[in-house]
């Protein structure tokens, strides 16, 4: 069965109660989707350590999607689109360190 590469754009959200996390989970949703056809939300949970080396419970929604990028051709692409989510971040006021983007080749049975 052949395989078709794309590559994965992930974002991981804080789930807070400051509003301006939901704005962004759905202004990011909204533009992957018109962008790449769709996007996906999972909410979950997790734990991250603090400076102190405090852990404490993490609440995060993951959104992605699949691009028809591919890794090795469109890398650059990739890294400018990755920046834009960045700056769409940092002018929603959000502390940046906050919101992860991860991109990676993922590849789909055709």
């Amino acid at each position: 069965m052949p395989l078709s590469e794309k590559v994965r754009i992930e974002i991981f959200i804080p789930d807070l109660p400051d509003p301006i996390y939901g704005n962004i989970l759905d202004q990011l949703g909204n533009e992957l989707t018109y962008s790449y056809g769709g996007s996906t939300t999972i909410a979950t949970n997790g734990k991250y350590r603090s400076s102190d080396g405090t852990m404490f419970p993490d609440k995060v929604n993951l959104l992605f999607s699949d691009t028809p990028f591919l890794w090795e051709r469109d890398r650059l692409l990739v890294e400018l689109y990755v920046e834009r989510i960045r700056s769409v971040v940092k002018r929603a006021r959000a502390r940046e360190e906050t919101v992860l983007v991860a991109v990676y080749p993922v590849y789909h049975a055709a």
